[in-house]
């Protein structure tokens, strides 16, 4: 993260805003990215990525909430790079298979996985604590922005990203320990 802050001090203003975003945060957004993403290196690339967005995009003097902004950027690519390890993990085909007419229907032991896994993960998060189950389900079922579902529990959006992080964690926990490797489903 040091990096991307040092190449970055030619600029005025942003560069402070990110830098102080950077001292302030960093440690806490690394955290946080490391239980979402399952590990550091990719935890610390997405942290960097976030950055450097923000110091690309921001204007500093309109940001009213820079913690929230910068949790909700470094979601959002933390997101993007779980869809975009699935999609490469979809893609790996044997040398074998590149000959076959590619089949858009999943074979039928893929779709009993998955539907087991869903299943799975429903029983998961219906099992969780009320506040972290609703809170789940606002952000990542009904797309709920942090800020809102703040506003309407009448929490703090750091107690938000708390439970989310919390629940994010427990299920991913119960899937690994009933066997189900949560990143390879979409």
């Amino acid at each position: 993260m040091g990096k991307v802050i040092n190449i970055l001090q030619a600029r005025g203003g942003t560069d402070e805003f990110v830098s102080r975003l950077s001292r302030t945060y960093g440690s806490q957004l690394q955290r946080f990215l490391e239980r979402m993403l399952g590990r550091k290196d990719l935890a610390e690339d997405v942290a960097q990525e976030a950055f450097l967005k923000l110091y690309r995009l921001s204007r500093p003097a309109e940001v009213q909430s820079p913690r929230a902004l910068l949790f909700d950027v470094a979601t959002k690519l933390a997101l993007d790079r779980l869809r975009q390890t699935r999609a490469e993990a979809a893609s790996a085909v044997e040398p074998a298979e590149m000959n076959d007419v590619p089949d858009e229907s999943p074979r039928p032991e893929r779709r009993v996985l998955l539907d087991e896994a869903m299943q799975r993960l429903t029983r998961i998060i219906e099992e969780l604590q009320p506040s972290l189950r609703q809170v789940f389900v606002m952000r990542y079922v009904t797309q709920m922005p942090r800020q809102e579902i703040a506003d309407k529990l009448h929490i703090s959006v750091g107690a938000v990203e708390q439970r989310l992080t919390r629940a994010l964690t427990l299920c991913r926990q119960r899937l690994t320990a009933h066997g189900i490797d949560w990143v390879g489903f979409e």
